[in-house]
């Protein structure tokens, strides 16, 4: 089958890293065409490491990633020729495993619109870090309409509204079927409403920042699903079936979950994948600060522990690992 990549890439030091470089050569090792939009270029010595393969493209910051997915799509222009196309961003470590494993997998194969993860906020909708349509979902009118009537948006949030649920929508509007490649168990489904009941109880209110964790517990969470990118993160420490990490994670730990703790056990159990991450994030610290409704509560390792909620605690007993 043929494959197409659309990649969307930023870096605010112009630096092809090395996790990003990994996902490229994974990309390029399955792909027949991979376009890489950058909204800050690359300096000359890493344009000289790109696969043979990666056609990079530089473009105005502007729009975000979808405006890049676009971008990408308008370059190729004969896309619908493409037996799958996957649309991507760099906001992962991965993945972990050979692409072809998730472009060939039987989720793939029985889902026009495949995401890395389904969220079920604002109706389901794939998480748009990383898609992957067929054929079908190609040759469309809705497919190439989506793309065609999109304008540049410079708001985060009314991108997601607009763009992420709204692509959704329009597929499965055309009657296509949704679906994703990390299918959680009934007790994964469970873990990820307790991780989540757990954020909704530590985060702290920004508007009522007095109010007591008892409190917080009266919040009806039935109308804000968890984010399934996050509530589980650390599913790549369990036989990859989540084979990336999303760097909100770890960055900001949004759910209070242990980011430090994810990080530790996955650098020491995927060396090969997440050795430069710790450094990555070092360094590009300041050009992201906490976003709105990110800042927490304090808490502790023998806290998560105990409530068995946290990062990794799961994935230790079944890959037992020595703690930091």
């Amino acid at each position: 089958m043929s494959l197409l990549v659309v990649a969307a890439h930023f870096d605010a030091f112009r630096v092809l890293r090395a996790h990003v470089r990994q996902t490229l050569e994974n990309y390029a090792a399955h792909a027949d065409r991979v376009v890489v939009v950058s909204t800050s270029g690359i300096d000359a010595s890493s344009m000289e490491r790109l696969p043979e393969q990666v056609e990079f493209v530089e473009r105005r910051n502007f729009g975000y990633d979808f405006f890049s997915y676009k971008w990408g799509l308008d370059i190729v222009g004969d896309y619908a020729d493409y037996d799958q196309i996957l649309i991507a961003n760099d906001s992962f470590v991965g993945p972990t495993i050979p692409l072809a494993e998730i472009t060939g997998s039987p989720q793939a194969h029985t889902h026009d619109l495949m995401g890395m993860t389904l969220s079920h906020n604002h109706g389901d909708h794939v998480q748009s870090f990383f898609m992957l349509a067929n054929g079908f979902v190609a040759r469309s009118k809705a497919f190439r309409s989506f793309w065609k009537d999109m304008v540049p948006v410079s708001d985060r949030m009314d991108v997601i509204q607009r763009y992420e649920f709204g692509f959704s929508r329009a597929i499965t509007d055309a009657g296509f079927r949704l679906g994703s490649y990390f299918q959680p168990t009934a007790q994964e489904e469970q873990l990820a409403a307790a991780r989540f009941q757990w954020h909704a109880e530590h985060r702290l209110d920004r508007k009522y920042p007095d109010r007591t964790i008892a409190e917080m517990r009266q919040i009806d969470l039935e109308s804000r699903p968890w984010n399934p990118g996050l509530a589980y993160a650390d599913r790549v420490l369990l036989d990859d079936r989540l084979p990336l990490l999303k760097f909100d994670a770890l960055r900001f730990d949004p759910y209070s979950l242990g980011a430090d703790h994810l990080l530790a056990m996955s650098v020491e159990q995927k060396p090969e994948h997440f050795g430069s991450i710790p450094n990555f994030l070092s360094e590009t610290r300041s050009r992201y600060p906490t976003r709105p409704g990110e800042q927490n509560r304090p808490t502790t390792r023998e806290s998560l522990r105990q409530s068995g909620l946290g990062y990794g605690f799961d994935a230790e007993f079944a890959n037992p690992a020595e703690e930091n």
